[in-house]
């Protein structure tokens, strides 16, 4: 039926709500005469006068835990006739809605069950019984008030249906006993057991619980209401803002710790990818770091320093690691040499003696030279210079050096014969004139006699004419 449509001159349809009896239609409906909320149910059966007339026999009853009947009547719809019943709407918590998802303390569990058996009870005096008695006809109120609904309606449209059998008193009384127990184990009554009841139950209510599990159930509502004489309905108030808080049922609870546990292990596997991710970064970050620094502390030592240092330090440094790399040869070959003469039962050879390290240098060294002699354009700091940079390529200092030795280098090196022997030449002819002009300027000995020139020295005769003494008488 669709929304808007006006039943019984009063009751707007405003939307369908879900219902779980076949041919009856539940919507909620304004009720224009009273300005209220109502549920409204719409009979389409072929038995829809026995469904009113239950309706209007409940119609007369008046009790607070009892959802009243409004109205009743019969309307053509579509050219279809319908008959419906207008029920109270009740706000709250539906019991349906509670035990799909908790279970229920005995303290709580025995207040709403023994209101609902209280209730029936009600109906039952006037002759009236319920016949389809489950959670989804129990409502508990914001003020603890537990309200049944469907009595003398739910059952005899249930029975048409083929859902139950027809209404009675023991029916009405055994499902009680039932709601009961699934509100306190949070179990199916067929799954659960006397050792899923929980602990602080009344002893009458226990009893009550135990014989329903074992299939001997209450023959009467009053045995159900008998039995839950310790109800208190002051456990219920705020009962529909407290839903939350109840424990969840066994299969819920373990499927949130299934849940919360792979939550845990997901959580505790992102923890530990991003601490050996942290881990693995600053340990390559100061690996970086510390090598980055030792190559250019050793980078610059090289470049700064002095050259035939550098060539001896680089020499060394390329001897220690042929060394270490031919020491390193000879003990595996020694290994394996050793394995197979064990295997095949030989006698095992005694070690060589290791080769004198400095006749591999001097065989280096003249590799070194050769080599350069070969080639011209290059000597052999340039090449020093050249190892060393592309040992460390980040290095400025050596980068500065190769240019300055590649500017100064048009051909040879330091090590060629030709240019060695033509600095020594130039060297030894310096250093003669040098040491000619030393002696020069050096004083004569005593022991040395130099003869005077004989024409330098004046002629007697002659020196008296040129220059004639005073004649005494003039």
């Amino acid at each position: 039926m669709r929304a808007g449509t006006v039943l019984g001159a009063r009751f707007t349809l405003l939307r369908a709500i879900d219902h779980d009896i076949p041919d009856i239609e539940r919507h909620l409906a304004d009720d224009t005469r009273l300005g209220r909320r109502t549920v409204v149910d719409v009979v389409r059966t072929a038995e829809d006068a026995s469904i009113r007339r239950e309706a209007m026999r409940a119609a007369r009853l008046r009790d607070p835990r009892l959802a009243r009947i409004v109205a009743t009547g019969r309307e053509t719809v579509d050219d279809a006739p319908v008959t419906f019943v207008a029920v109270e709407h009740v706000p709250g918590a539906s019991l349906a809605d509670v035990l799909a998802r908790h279970r229920i303390d005995a303290r709580r569990a025995v207040a709403i069950v023994g209101g609902a058996a209280r209730a029936l009870a009600v109906g039952r005096a006037a002759g009236l019984t319920h016949g389809f008695v489950r959670p989804g006809c129990i409502t508990i109120t914001t003020r603890g008030r537990v309200v049944v609904a469907g009595l003398g309606v739910d059952g005899e449209a249930a029975a048409h249906a083929g859902l139950v059998d027809p209404p009675s008193e023991e029916r009405d009384a055994r499902e009680l006993a039932l709601i009961l127990v699934r509100a306190l184990t949070g179990l199916d009554p067929d799954e659960a057991t006397a050792d899923d009841l929980p602990d602080g139950l009344a002893p009458a209510a226990r009893t009550l619980a135990v014989d329903t599990l074992l299939g001997a159930g209450p023959a009467a509502v009053a045995d159900v209401v008998n039995a839950l004489a310790s109800a208190d309905a002051r456990a219920l108030i705020g009962f529909d803002g407290a839903v939350d808080s109840l424990p969840l049922t066994p299969r819920l609870e373990r499927e949130e710790a299934e849940r919360a546990a792979r939550e845990a292990a997901e959580e505790e596997r992102r923890l530990e990818e991003e601490r050996a991710a942290a881990r693995a970064l600053v340990e390559a970050g100061t690996l970086v770091a510390a090598r980055s620094a030792a190559e250019e502390a050793r980078a610059t030592e090289l470049s700064d320093g002095d050259p035939h240092a550098q060539v001896r330090a680089a020499l060394e440094e390329y001897e220690a690691h042929e060394a270490a790399t031919q020491e390193l040869a000879i003990a595996q070959a020694l290994a394996a040499e050793h394995e197979r003469a064990v295997a095949e039962g030989r006698a095992v050879a005694a070690p060589p003696e290791p080769a004198d390290r400095h006749e591999a240098a001097f065989d280096t060294l003249e590799i070194m030279v050769a080599e350069q002699n070969l080639v011209r354009e290059k000597g052999t700091w340039e090449l020093v210079l050249e190892a060393l940079h592309r040992r460390w390529p980040a290095s400025e200092g050596i980068a500065r050096s190769l240019r300055r030795a590649r500017e100064r280098a048009n051909s040879g090196g330091p090590l060629n014969g030709s240019r060695v022997v033509l600095t020594v030449a130039i060297a030894g002819m310096v250093l003669a004139v040098m040491i000619a002009m030393a002696w020069l300027a050096s004083p004569l000995g005593d022991d040395i006699v130099i003869e005077q020139d004989p024409s330098g020295i004046p002629n007697p005769a002659v020196t008296a004419t040129l220059n004639p003494s005073p004649d005494p008488q003039s």
